[in-house]
C-alpha cells in the first residue's frame, strides 16, 4: 500500500540527516515495506540507535511497582514509583523498569463487522478467515481471482481494495465483487475538494469511479450493513451474509475493512484517562474534537497529551485510538512536545 504523501512528511526531525546519502527521494510515494526496509531499517542501524532497539520482543503489561491501579492514583507518592513492565523474548519473560514509558502500540485490532460495530452472528467463528488489512488482503490476492468478494467499508483502506480488485479484473479471471457501504451516495468515499494529498486523490476518485458505474465484475449495495454470516457447508466452504433489509450475498471471501482499535489489557493497572469515544487519549481526543481531515490537525499543548499517568504518554496512532485524523508529522510534532516536556 502507497503513502498517501510524501517522503519529507513522513520523516522525524533529524531523521533525513542520520540517513544521508541512503535516504529515499524527498518526494518519493512509498510503500509501506518500502518505508520499512529504506527508511525504518537503515535509521535502527545508526549509531544513535544502535543497541537501543529491541528486536522480537513483546510488552504483555505496564504498571507502577508494586502498585494497581486505584493505589495513590492522583498522589505525587505514586509518580515517585518506577514503571514496571512485564516482556517477552525468545520465549522468556521477564521484568523492565523505566522512569517514563510512551506507548506507541498502534491500533492494530479491527473493529468487529456487525453493525454498530458489534460481531454479527456467526461471526466469531469465521476466526482469521475475513481479510482485514491490505497487507493480508496484498498476500492472498491471487486466491480472489474468479472468486466471489464481499468487500464491506468505505474508508480509504477500501478504496485501495476496490483498486486492487480493478486490477485483477483487468489482468486475469474477473472476481464477482459485491461492494456494500453504510452510505447512499453515488460516490461512497470521502472526497477532499481540491486535495493536496494527490495519491489519496487518486485511490479515492478510482474507487467512487467504480461505485458510480459499476463495471459488470462489480455490484455496489449501499445504506448495507452486516446482520449474519453463516458458513452452510463448513469453516472452509462458501459464505452466506445476510445484509440489512434482508439482502444475502453468496461469497468465497470477504474483505471487512471496518476500521481499527487500540488492543485491551496492556494498561489496566494504570491510572490513564482514555476517551470514551476514540479510545485514545483523552486531552488529546478534546483537543480534535472538530477536526475532520488529518492535514488540519492543530499543534497542542503538553497538558493536551498528558495521560493522567504521570511520566507516561500515549503517542502516535495509539493516541489517536479510533479516530481517523492521525497523520505521521502530527504525530512527530506531539512526541517532539512530550520530550520537550520530560527533559523540562
Amino acid at each position: 500500500t502507497r503513502f498517501f504523501s510524501r517522503l519529507a512528511m513522513n520523516l522525524p526531525a533529524g531523521a533525513a540527516a542520520l540517513l544521508g546519502d541512503r535516504a529515499p527521494p524527498a518526494d518519493a510515494i512509498l510503500t509501506g515495506r518500502a518505508y520499512v526496509d529504506d527508511v525504518l531499517v537503515p535509521l535502527a542501524a545508526t549509531p544513535a540507535l544502535a543497541g537501543r532497539i529491541r528486536e522480537a520482543t513483546r510488552v504483555i503489561a505496564v504498571g507502577r511497582a508494586g502498585l494497581g491501579r486505584r493505589e495513590l492514583a492522583g498522589h505525587p507518592i505514586r509518580a515517585e514509583r518506577r514503571f514496571r513492565l512485564l516482556i517477552e523474548h525468545g520465549g522468556r519473560e521477564q521484568w523492565l523498569e523505566a522512569d517514563h514509558v510512551l506507548d506507541a502500540t498502534g491500533v492494530g485490532v479491527p473493529t468487529a463487522i456487525g453493525a454498530g460495530g458489534l460481531p454479527a452472528p456467526g461471526e466469531r467463528a469465521l476466526g482469521d478467515r475475513p481479510i482485514r488489512d491490505l497487507g493480508a488482503l496484498d498476500d492472498r490476492r491471487a486466491a480472489l481471482a474468479g472468486a466471489r468478494v464481499l468487500v464491506i467499508g468505505h474508508g480509504h483502506s477500501a478504496a485501495n481494495a476496490l483498486g486492487v480488485l480493478d486490477e485483477l479484473a483487468a489482468t486475469g479471471p474477473a472476481p464477482q465483487v459485491t461492494w456494500a457501504v453504510r452510505t447512499l451516495n453515488l460516490r461512497p468515499c470521502v472526497e477532499v475538494a481540491s486535495d493536496p494529498l494527490p495519491e489519496r486523490q487518486r485511490v479515492v476518485a478510482r474507487a467512487n469511479a467504480l461505485a458510480a458505474r459499476p463495471p459488470a465484475w462489480l455490484r455496489v449495495e449501499r445504506r448495507a450493513s452486516v446482520e449474519a454470516i453463516a458458513a452452510p457447508d463448513g469453516a472452509a466452504g462458501p459464505l452466506r451474509i445476510t445484509l440489512s433489509g434482508g439482502r444475502t450475498v453468496p461469497a468465497d471471501h470477504l474483505i471487512a475493512l471496518t476500521g481499527y482499535r487500540p488492543a485491551p489489557g496492556l494498561l489496566d493497572e494504570l491510572a490513564v484517562e482514555l476517551s470514551s469515544v476514540t479510545e485514545g487519549a483523552a486531552g488529546l481526543a478534546r483537543a480534535m474534537a472538530n477536526v475532520t481531515d488529518c492535514l488540519s490537525c492543530p499543534a497542542v499543548a503538553p497538558a493536551a497529551l498528558a495521560s493522567g499517568e504521570p511520566g507516561f504518554h500515549l503517542v502516535g496512532a495509539r493516541s489517536y485510538g479510533r479516530a481517523t485524523t492521525f497523520l505521521l508529522q502530527t504525530g512527530f510534532a506531539q512526541l517532539d512536545t512530550i520530550l520537550d516536556d520530560l527533559a523540562g
